[in-house]
């Protein structure tokens, strides 16, 4: 039983690492369309992997948390880059920058190619 237990949290965090990554990236490609970043395709690309990755692991009945979870992710992200962007603190602009590069390049790390 031990095993199976281990499993099902692998699986676990498996769907809020991918459910993160996924909100994270939709906040890229949609704060690149804001900016017209020419990376807007690439992010919509990584993001739409992150999506196959996180339905191949979510089970149904999780639907909704990780959507929730997701969604959260996204909101933190987009503000983070809001924050590097547009705050009128040059310190905590770039902590933002910092902190938001680090998360993506995580999530890509995942991407096996990133």
């Amino acid at each position: 039983m031990t095993g199976l237990s281990g499993a099902a949290r692998a699986n676990d965090d498996l769907v809020l690492v991918f459910a993160g990554c996924t909100g994270r990236m939709s906040a890229e490609m949609e704060f690149a369309w804001l900016m017209s970043d020419a990376r807007s395709d690439a992010l919509q690309d990584q993001r739409q992997r992150f999506v196959t990755l996180l339905d191949a692991v979510m089970p149904d009945e999780r639907a909704r948390e990780t959507l929730g979870h997701r969604i959260e992710a996204k909101l933190a992200h987009y503000s983070m880059l809001s924050t590097a962007h547009f705050g009128s603190d040059e310190r905590l602009a770039k902590l933002a920058k910092q902190r938001a590069e680090a998360n993506v390049q995580t999530c890509r790390t995942l991407l096996l190619d990133g």
